[in-house]
């Protein structure tokens, strides 16, 4: 019975966003209905664009700091629901999506989702960039012998002082 009532939510979903267009079309009109769902899209969109990459940075900025970015990565994910939320025409959707735009409903659905979870992480030591010197190679010590003799034919490197 638990499984079928993720399907039966799909498909009442349509039947009840239909339901909601023509009450709100009774309420307000035709015009002004499809003018709020060109909104709703168009903040959908603004969301989706904006809040995502906002998202996408804060994600970089924990993990170049060595830190666990799965809030940053449930945040980014819950409001990248929102703006899809938003996009897809109907009423139902953009108030479940308008929700997902209030960061305290999306800590709510993070703490209620990360009960559930184990989320392990490992950071590898390609995170860090170190700034090299421009006058230093780096061999191996089987690339390397020493000759202090001056070539003479050919060029010669020097070191400006």
């Amino acid at each position: 019975m638990r499984s079928i009532i993720p399907l039966l939510v799909i498909l009442a979903l349509p039947i009840l966003e239909i339901v909601t267009f023509i009450y709100v079309g009774g309420a307000i009109g035709a015009l002004n209905t499809v003018l709020l769902l060109v909104l709703a899209a168009i903040l959908g969109v603004s969301v989706l664009r904006f809040q995502g990459l906002s998202a996408f940075r804060k994600i970089n900025r924990d993990i170049q700091r060595g830190q666990a970015p799965e809030a940053g990565i449930a945040n980014g994910f819950l409001l990248v629901i929102a703006g899809f939320l938003l996009v897809v025409p109907g009423f139902l959707t953009d108030i479940i999506g308008l929700l997902l735009l209030i960061p305290l409903v999306r800590r709510l659905i993070w703490g209620l989702v990360s009960r559930n979870m184990v989320v392990s992480y490992k950071f590898a030591g390609g995170f860090r960039r170190h700034r090299q010197r421009e006058d230093f190679v780096d061999l191996a010590p089987e690339d390397f012998h020493r000759d202090d003799a001056q070539p003479k034919d050919g060029p010669r490197l020097h070191r400006p002082d």
